[in-house]
């Protein structure tokens, strides 16, 4: 596990510095719930997979490849991202059961991006 770490972390250091807070915020910290994300990072990583995702998405066209290049992407980045938030949640002072707020029908997700627009908890 050790070994894998460490090329994950070799492979991090090797990004473009627009790419890094993705790669340390996804493949770093990928199962970390435990951290803080501040929220300049966390909008960078957002920004970032979201442009990734339009390029993947663009691969679509391509009958069978598209749909499991775009699949295996999508199914990737799910573990991540909620710990992306659950960490952001812990920076505002609230406690990772507040991800479940996504589960309101047409606010809970509007209440969650209102909370990972809020400042640092001191």
């Amino acid at each position: 596990m050790e070994s894998f770490m460490g090329f994950i972390s070799n492979l991090v250091d090797k990004l473009p510095e627009f790419l890094k807070p993705w790669g340390e915020e996804f493949l770093l910290r990928y199962f970390d719930v435990q951290g803080r994300t501040d929220r300049a990072t966390f909008w960078k990583t957002i920004l970032v997979n979201f442009i990734m995702s339009f390029v993947i998405g663009l691969f679509g066209a391509i009958p069978v490849l598209g749909w499991i290049i775009t699949t295996v992407y999508s199914l990737a980045v799910i573990v991540p991202g909620v710990t992306l938030i659950i960490r952001r949640l812990n920076d505002i002072g609230k406690s990772w059961p507040w991800i479940f707020i996504s589960f309101v029908p047409c606010v809970g997700s509007l209440i969650l991006i209102v909370f990972c627009c809020l400042d640092s908890a001191a």
